[in-house]
């Protein structure tokens, strides 16, 4: 009893375990969406299942450890010899489906302590494990001696009951591994005869009873047997080895029949079962790579191969070696075609991407040059825009002050002529009159002086009108003590006025000499004093004069 809660409490330890909670919620979700699918995606859906359970497979098996550690240290120091049996049992039964040499090992343990108890039942039970060891290995004719050395004639019903049932196992694994001999119709006849035993000792309305007759059909009507497996499921709650190998069988049913997506479907069900009760003494993987090949998906089938040969490797069954040892060459050989018709694709593909490659460097080569080109031949064009804007803008210059002088010019003549015009009347009345006297006088009311300077006036206003910034940029090139002012009338100075007109585009010193009235050296004069007195470089002074703009 108390063995009982301990095996309750670290079962429930388990199940609790956040982890596996979480795992366990994650498969449950991805199994309600596998509902309503279509056959391929429920297949498809119960393999991704089955991958990611792979994937964390390590943490069960650590899970596994850990419990099985924990009983070790409990048997380690336990006194009682019945305790100590009961520990060493429920060893073996961990081990049973994890690992063969560890459970072989805590099998003669129990029969040695079985011995010094002098127990009947419990020496029935130890041969029982023994049986079971040799079973689970492949060793059918040690397990058929100890088959018939064991005597269960006195001892409770349920160890007749696991006796009987082991007697199934051996003839069962016997006509699987003859199968095709004449030695098959026996093997399940016996079957029958045993499964008729384990009956009469198994509760009915229980599970095991309910697997018993189940098992009973697998010589029989297939349908049938999946029928009663499924009822199973809806009315039992079994753990996740007993799930595994019921989800096993409904595979091996449905094969049979040749439905290969049910076979696939529950055969995967099955290994995932497997994997979350940490059991390395299986088939699943290996049936399941075989179904995988038969439909043509290699890659998964020598996946599941592999991982097949590794349990089997770590949980040391030698006939299950031997059955994956016959189909592993197989996948391993189509997979290796399928990885050298890939490469051959592959390098195919690569040669194929590397002509591509050079024809389009070569005609990126061809692109650049043509960019390259084009690119000069636009840099010439907007050079050539950019001067002809730049003359246009000189030009537009150019005829915009010529448009100001002009109409400057213009009026100036028309006020200067009307004054002659008027002198003339003037002196044309004084010499009818033979007033000589007067046009001295008459004379004298025109003063050239005056009149210059009237004119210079009018081209430094029509000069300062087209350019307001002139007189605020010329004052830039000069310390402050040196900068120009206008008089109070806002007339320029001589020297200034010089540089206006080379600013206008009047740069030979014989024109602005006579627009000015004054001699070529004067200008000469005016130009060095000037240019003396300059914060930039004299021979570049006429040139900033020029890039003063017109306007604002």
């Amino acid at each position: 009893m108390q063995d009982d809660k301990k095996n309750i409490f670290l079962t429930l330890q388990y199940f609790l375990n956040p982890h596996h909670i979480m795992k366990y919620l994650f498969s449950l979700l991805l199994l309600c969406q596998i509902i309503g699918l279509s056959a391929k995606e429920r297949v498809d859906s119960i393999l991704s299942v089955l991958d990611s359970e792979i994937e964390h497979r390590e943490i069960y098996y650590q899970q596994k450890e850990k419990k099985l550690e924990d009983i070790k240290q409990q048997f380690r120091y336990v006194k009682n010899q019945q305790e100590k049996y009961n520990l060493c049992n429920r060893l073996f039964n961990e081990y049973i489906t994890y690992q063969y040499d560890s459970a072989y090992s805590y099998a003669i343990q129990t029969e040695e302590i079985s011995r010094q108890l002098v127990d009947k039942n419990l020496s029935a039970e130890a041969d029982c494990n023994l049986l079971y060891c040799y079973l689970s290995t492949g060793l059918f004719k040690e397990a058929y001696d100890m088959m018939k050395s064991i005597h269960v004639g006195d001892v409770t019903n349920s160890i007749k009951s696991d006796y009987y049932q082991l007697c199934m196992r051996l003839y069962s694994d016997m006509s699987s591994y003859n199968e095709g001999t004449p030695f098959n119709a026996d093997y399940n006849q016996k079957i029958t005869l045993y499964c008729d035993s384990a009956l009469l000792y198994t509760p009915e309305n229980s599970f095991y009873h309910q697997k018993i007759e189940a098992f009973k059909f697998s010589v029989g009507d297939n349908e049938k047997k999946i029928q009663m497996y499924k009822q199973m499921l809806n009315d039992y709650d079994v753990c996740p080895h007993e799930k595994a190998i019921i989800y096993s069988m409904l595979g091996r049913m449905y094969i049979g029949m040749g439905d290969f997506e049910h076979a696939i479907y529950y055969m995967a069900l099955s290994a995932i079962q497997d994997i979350r009760s940490a059991t390395r003494e299986t088939t699943a993987k290996k049936e399941l790579a075989s179904y995988l090949y038969g439909k043509g998906d290699v890659l998964r089938a020598s996946k599941y191969i592999q991982i097949a040969l590794e349990e089997t490797n770590f949980y040391n069954a030698r006939h299950r070696k031997m059955e994956i040892n016959t189909i592993l060459p197989i996948i391993e050989k189509q997979r290796l075609t399928m990885i050298e018709e890939r490469k051959r694709e592959v390098t195919i593909s690569l040669a194929v991407m590397s002509l591509l490659v050079i024809s389009l460097l070569v005609t990126l080569s061809i692109i650049y040059k043509q960019m390259k080109k084009l690119r000069t031949a636009k840099q010439s064009i907007q050079q050539q825009f950019n001067e002809i804007s730049e003359v246009n803008g000189k030009l537009q210059e150019s005829n915009e002050i010529k448009d100001q002088y002009i109409f400057q010019s213009l009026y100036g003549k028309s006020d200067y002529l009307d004054k002659v015009e008027n002198l003339l009347k003037k002196q044309d009345r004084k010499l009818k009159a033979r007033q000589f006297n007067d046009l001295q006088i008459t004379h004298k009311e025109f003063d050239i002086k005056s009149e210059r300077e009237n004119m210079f006036s009018s081209f430094d206003q029509t000069f300062l009108k087209l350019f307001p910034n002139f007189l605020t940029e010329y004052n830039k090139f000069f310390r402050p003590e040196d900068q120009v002012i206008l008089d109070e009338a806002g007339n320029l100075p001589p020297e200034l006025r010089i540089f206006a007109l080379i600013r206008l585009g009047v740069t030979e010193n014989e024109r602005i000499a006579k627009f000015l009235n004054l001699s070529i050296n004067t200008i000469y004069v005016y130009k060095a004093r000037v240019k003396g007195k300059t914060i930039v470089p004299k021979e570049e002074f006429e040139e900033y004069i020029m890039q003063i703009k017109k306007g604002v």
